[in-house]
């Protein structure tokens, strides 16, 4: 009976180590480029130096607001996309700032 006692908690020990040392998920937000590493992209400055899609080459981006209110609770979270393809292109996060909606 105490091997099992000494087993389980063998078990258990490694279980919660191992739980507590994998890193937390990150979110589909957190995983975009900021601006500076987006910058960085082969194709995300056309041959002007203007910021464009890496897609399609649209020079306008549009500016979202993170609607998630568990990943976003002051509303400083913002995406940015191509207005042409629609594709989330980099985030941005505006410290200090609390727009109202």
């Amino acid at each position: 009976m105490s091997t099992y006692l000494i087993l389980f908690a063998t078990i258990a020990i490694i279980y919660y180590l191992q739980i507590h040392k994998r890193p937390p998920v990150k979110t589909d937000w957190e995983k975009l480029p900021d601006l500076a590493d987006y910058k960085k992209l082969e194709k995300s400055v056309n041959e002007e130096g203007q910021l464009c899609c890496r897609y399609c080459a649209n020079k306008t981006i549009n500016k979202r607001l993170l609607q998630s209110k568990k990943e976003n609770p002051d509303n400083t979270k913002h995406y940015h996309a191509c207005s042409e393809c629609k594709i989330v292109l980099w985030r941005s996060v505006n410290e200090g700032v609390k727009e109202q909606q």
